[in-house]
């Protein structure tokens, strides 16, 4: 049935409710009301023939899951992804490939948050050989450059460190440079990952540089995403430190965690800060053992005098 004059369109309608879906999931907060506002549209729209209405029930569905996945439901997480792959993939459906590629990817990082980081390997490549062709279209390009930066986390959670270098610095090649805030976000993971692989190969000086870039060049956005990017860079960084024993550096890049965070920190960045607070104490107390033990030496005799000629 035709809309009434003046009424919105119930096509232009969804997606307007799954754009502010999508953006309650980019900044990390209202989730509840994220998933709200899917359950809305997949109730109202789940049996439409109508394409612009399909694919934005794939939206809700891909979006809930990714929201339950921010919540940490993600077994019930994959349930959601399941069903778009079930019921909106197929290759001559390209107008419903969007909803689909934004399934997958959603997907994929929740494999990653149950540390099934092979099974979320299998499916970004399987993304990637899908619509890696189409990458350009208006609608995928987003989904797709994202896929090829979460398969850098994933090399470096599968610890291969020298595939994360190597596409890193390819990806970089691209995107570096650009004053599209899209690629600039894009930039600044692969930067973070770069960092991440450098430390896994043992180039430790590199990696710290690589790191301080990160927070060099970002640490101004206001952006929830970026945001979260610099404060792993930094996370890493003290991981290195404290890695390598650097104990009074180690503090400071712990501090710096703290700092940046702020009173109040945003709900994606307390697992470093969570870090920070649990190494915090222990550092300090490393420390102060130091100093005791340095307290506790022998001081050595002084130097006696030379005899005059």
């Amino acid at each position: 049935m035709p809309a009434a004059e003046g009424a919105v369109p119930p096509e232009v309608e969804a997606k307007e409710k799954m754009d502010r879906a999508r953006a309650y999931l980019r900044a990390g907060e209202e989730l509840e009301a994220a998933i709200a506002l899917c359950d809305e549209v997949y109730r109202r729209f789940t049996l439409s023939k109508v394409p612009a209405l399909q694919l934005q029930v794939a939206r809700a569905l891909g979006l809930r899951g990714a929201a339950m996945g921010e919540l940490e439901r993600l077994p019930e997480a994959l349930v959601h992804f399941d069903e778009v792959e079930r019921r909106f993939w197929s290759p001559r459906r390209p107008e419903l490939w969007e909803g689909v590629a934004w399934g997958m990817l959603y997907r994929a990082r929740v494999l990653l948050d149950l540390n099934k980081e092979g099974m979320c390997t299998n499916w970004l490549e399987r993304m990637l050989s899908r619509f890696g062709a189409v990458a350009q279209r208006p609608d995928l390009r987003v989904p797709v450059e994202m896929a090829r930066t979460a398969m850098l986390v994933a090399h470096n959670m599968g610890q291969r460190f020298e595939e994360a270098l190597s596409q890193s610095e390819l990806l970089l090649k691209g995107y570096d440079g650009s004053t599209d805030p899209f690629l600039v976000e894009q930039t600044a993971v692969a930067l973070v990952q770069r960092a991440f692989a450098l430390q896994g190969l043992g180039h430790v000086d590199e990696a710290l540089e690589a790191f301080d870039e990160v927070d060099v060049r970002y640490c101004e956005s206001t952006d929830p995403r970026m945001r979260t990017v610099v404060s792993t860079a930094l996370m890493g960084r003290a991981i290195v430190l404290l890695q390598e024993e650097f104990l009074p550096e180690a503090l400071g890049a712990i501090d710096a965690i703290l700092e940046y965070a702020g009173p109040s920190p945003e709900r994606r960045l307390m697992e470093p800060v969570n870090f920070a607070k649990f190494h915090r104490e222990v550092v300090e107390r490393e420390l102060e053992l130091e100093r005791e033990r340095a307290a506790r030496r022998p001081k050595p005799p002084p130097l006696a005098k030379p005899k005059p000629r």
